[in-house]
């Protein structure tokens, strides 16, 4: 529908506009006609001119209404799966099952390391050592000094032995005999502190020899000699006989001992167990657990295991969409994604009430069901009500 108004001018040369309003839209044409023709048309001619002038407009008012349609844009979707059917996939890598990390007890300089990374060492095998003559000194020094107080011990004892006749006569006052009951005791505690220095002495002689503790292979080496080392710096490992697969799992994911699992390694399959897991979470709340490989597998190989996210039946159990599906909402527990409605094409928005994050997904407990599709890529160019050409993304 339009609204047509005509101003004119009866002044010779001057264009007047023919004013064409259309409501719909609120847009306005304007059309200039010769002065001559108004004073010259005829009233009905005049107005047959003004409808078709009108109608033309109005054609090309719809050419604009059809422009601005929203075209159908493609959009990248996933169906959201059930928590209970995931599968995540960890990588871990192969350890021995008995792994020795070693470290001198006493600081020192090191003189010679006798053992390369790959040598297959023995127990009691010196595999470095320590410049130990500043520790001999210190053994000469305490065995020295128990030396001294060992004298002292054998004098206090002689005036004692050469005393007791005269105590058993009552010839020596109870004094006397305390005084050297008394030096008697002192010289014995100072032979028993003497001692004990020179077996620490003799002890740390003995560390500054780094000895391999198992049988195995020398792993790690991070020191060189003529380098100073400090007490409990681990400078050489050994690897020993067995191996186990070591992976980092959710908090949440709970796996028993003795538990059946399958490992993909090496191109081939194998079956596996949980052989044990950590009570403590470590940073970002990971726990480590322990699997059991075949004892060819060689050592630092890298393995990978899926695994369920949820086990089958738990309560917390529900759907799970990828990360980069959600919109963030007001707290990390809500957010919201675009799914598509049962025709496959309209988008609608959906609050979703979140859970955990399982790697690069995320829990949903409220607001999606399995197989449903979200879109997980350019989300925040679209709205609701769109339509858009489903692309099935590659996760």
């Amino acid at each position: 529908m339009f609204d047509l108004t005509s101003t004119y001018s009866a002044s010779a040369g001057q264009n007047t506009s023919l004013v064409l309003h259309q409501n719909p839209l609120g847009k306005q044409s304007t059309v200039f006609i010769h002065p001559n023709y108004l004073w010259q048309a005829r009233p009905a001619a005049l107005t047959a001119g003004m409808l078709s002038l009108a109608f033309v407009l109005s054609a090309c008012s719809h050419s604009d209404t059809a422009a601005v349609a929203d075209p159908v844009r493609p959009a990248y979707v996933a169906t959201a799966r059930s928590s209970e059917e995931a599968l995540q996939t960890f990588v871990g890598d192969v350890r021995a099952a008995r792994r020795a990390e070693l470290s001198f007890a006493v600081a020192g300089l090191v003189t010679s390391v006798t053992a390369q990374v790959g040598d297959v060492v023995r127990q009691g095998q010196v595999l470095a050592s320590l410049d130990d003559q500043p520790l001999q000194a210190q053994l000469a020094a305490a065995s020295a000094e128990l030396q001294r107080s060992q004298a002292q011990l054998a004098e206090a004892q002689h005036r004692v032995e050469r005393m007791r006749p005269a105590q058993q006569a009552d010839a020596a006052s109870a004094t006397e005999w305390g005084a050297v009951q008394l030096e008697l005791a002192s010289a014995q505690a100072a032979v028993n502190a003497a001692q004990a220095q020179r077996q620490q002495a003799a002890w740390a002689v003995e560390q500054a020899r780094l000895r391999a503790p198992i049988n195995g292979v020398v792993s790690l080496r991070s020191l060189e000699p003529g380098q100073a080392t400090g007490p409990g710096t681990p400078v050489l490992a050994v690897e020993g006989g067995g191996r186990e697969l070591v992976i980092q799992v959710p908090g949440n994911l709970n796996l028993k001992p003795g538990q059946a699992i399958t490992l993909h390694g090496q191109g081939e399959t194998w079956p596996s167990r949980v052989l044990r897991s950590a009570e403590r979470l470590d940073a970002g709340g990971v726990r480590q657990v322990w699997l059991a490989v075949p004892e060819a597998a060689q050592l630092g190989s890298t393995w990978s295991v899926a695994l369920h996210s949820l086990k089958r039946g738990d309560a917390q159990a529900g759907v799970q969409v990828p990360l980069r599906a959600v919109l963030p909402g007001k707290t990390s527990q809500v957010g919201s994604a675009l799914r598509l409605a049962a025709d496959g094409q309209t988008l609608e928005q959906v609050t979703l009430t979140l859970g955990a994050v399982v790697g690069d997904w995320i829990e949903v407990t409220q607001g999606l069901h399995a197989g449903e599709q979200v879109v997980v890529a350019g989300a925040l160019a679209l709205r609701a009500g769109m339509k858009v050409q489903p692309v099935v993304a590659k996760l």
